[in-house]
């Protein structure tokens, strides 16, 4: 991982372009979000482009493609979502990619689970190694705290015309509005850039099928022990 392999986004590729790229590094990169604020003070695409951010720093170490941001309303139902992403993994596995990349911020439980079910799916019927996960969770998963301090210094780091403080109000967000900063959010940006590149290269370049395995394990007994 010390050369810098080639990527390209998606929209920005030619056809013989992206057949080179899947040549090379045969990993799609795919980022999704739901069309949902996770705070007054933070643009409602926050947790796309955090996605796509995190994502971003991963792709420039280990290289691939990055597809445009997934989006989900919040209305669609997840069976609907999953045929949605279901077909775009298809299309990734019908072009030659060998690894996909699904990185968001799930709603709730019953999203992950599908993710997971859907990652999995597509190993068995399409033997597309897919790695589904949000974008921190391979640093803290406890600094997924919708729109409090983590997630507001990373936007300060990655758009910082999109957050406003001055809709922090009471107490707890005045707490996060002394706190959070662009210095902060970017350390955590290069973590998570990082550790994700890491965990990708290690994926690609050893099939490592049992550590997705292993990763999809811990986080359904995360969900099973939260069950009263």
């Amino acid at each position: 991982m010390s050369t810098t392999p080639e990527w390209g986004r998606y929209t920005e590729l030619l056809p013989t372009q992206q057949q080179q790229l899947v040549q090379k590094h045969p990993i799609a990169w795919l980022p999704w979000a739901t069309l949902v604020a996770r705070g007054l003070h933070l643009a409602q695409g926050a947790s796309g482009l955090i996605a796509e951010a995190v994502t971003e720093r991963a792709i420039r170490h280990v290289g691939g493609v990055l597809y445009p941001v997934l989006w989900r309303d919040p209305g669609l139902e997840i069976p609907l979502f999953r045929q949605l992403l279901t077909a775009r993994l298809q299309s990734i596995a019908d072009q030659g990619f060998q690894i996909a990349v699904v990185i968001g911020f799930p709603d709730n439980a019953e999203v992950d689970l599908m993710l997971m079910e859907t990652a999995e799916a597509m190993l068995r019927q399409h033997h597309l190694l897919t790695l589904a996960l949000s974008p921190l969770e391979l640093v803290d998963t406890t600094m997924q705290d919708r729109g409090a301090l983590w997630e507001t210094s990373l936007l300060l780091a990655i758009r910082p015309t999109l957050v406003n403080l001055h809709q922090l109000d009471t107490n707890d967000e005045r707490n996060v509005r002394d706190l959070a900063s662009p210095s902060l959010g970017q350390q955590v940006l290069v973590l998570a850039g990082e550790r994700l590149a890491t965990a990708v290269h290690d994926l690609y370049t050893r099939q490592n099928v049992a550590a997705v395995t292993a990763l999809y394990q811990q986080r359904r007994g995360q969900y099973q022990r939260s069950i009263p």
